[in-house]
């Protein structure tokens, strides 16, 4: 997928266990799309999306918005208990381990820090909770030699006009406003490991919910100039909820195409 958006090129590299390092390249000398690019990313994107957004960021191809992604800089192969106790005839399962680590064309790995975005989006996810870094044994982050490639634009100024303008767009955006309000909500939450055995607060707590649904969706309803819905019966059983990120990933991308225009 990267060959679509450059000529040719490394893409990823890879390394095994003995030190030895492949270079996956583009060698088409073709391209499908040369204009503005953003890529979104969230903290679970993982391994081959996180190869597409390092590539695409280390040549300054396109701008990665949205989460840290997932850190799964790793090679894996699975191989059947079968190969090796061939006196049973049942399947006995596999064991899965790891071979080699991906690489990105600048020479850091993508293992555990995954691909840090351009332009963050709020979010309630912290990476110090989730990912690959956090699993059991996971790697570590290392880097070796870069590849040989040429940046194809600088961004750094793009960018930091692209955030202003992000920044002041979702400061009085409802749905953002609505994300905060999540946000807050979950990090004053989330260390709370108690649960009532109580009727009437499980209760009043589902009521709660509605409540805060069914305001979210009159304003909504409000700003469109529409008429505001009684109850929850009322919403249309295919009432989609926009989504916030990728409205103002759509909107990032505009701003690029007009900086250029």
């Amino acid at each position: 997928m990267s060959g679509l958006f450059i000529e040719s090129g490394p893409v990823v590299q890879v390394r095994d266990s003995y030190g030895r390092v492949n270079v996956n390249s583009d060698t088409d000398g073709k391209i499908s799309y040369q204009g503005p690019l953003t890529v979104l990313v969230n903290r679970y994107s993982a391994s081959a999306s996180e190869i597409f957004a390092a590539a695409m960021q280390d040549y300054g191809r396109a701008i990665v918005l949205g989460e840290n992604s997932f850190g799964k800089g790793t090679v894996q192969q699975h191989r059947s208990l079968n190969h090796i106790y061939d006196l049973f005839d049942k399947e006995l399962g596999y064991v899965q381990y790891t071979i080699q680590k991906f690489y990105r064309i600048d020479g850091g790995s993508t293992q555990n820090k995954g691909v840090v975005p351009d332009i963050a989006f709020p979010t309630a996810v912290d990476p110090v909770e989730t990912g690959e870094s956090v699993e059991d044994n996971a790697l570590p982050w290392d880097s070796i030699d870069k590849a040989k490639y040429s940046v194809l634009q600088r961004n750094d100024e793009l960018i930091a006009k692209l955030t202003e303008a992000h920044e002041k767009r979702i400061a009085t955006d409802m749905e953002f406003g609505f994300i905060a309000e999540d946000i807050a909500k979950y990090k004053a939450e989330k260390d709370d490991k108690t649960l009532s055995l109580s009727e009437a607060a499980r209760k009043q707590e589902s009521d709660d919910n509605d409540t805060r649904r069914l305001e979210r969706v009159n304003q909504r309803q409000k700003a469109a100039g529409e008429k505001p819905f009684e109850n929850l019966d009322d919403i249309p059983k295919d009432y989609e909820v926009p989504d916030a990120y990728l409205d103002e990933a759509v909107a990032i991308t505009v701003d690029m195409v007009n900086s250029k225009g």
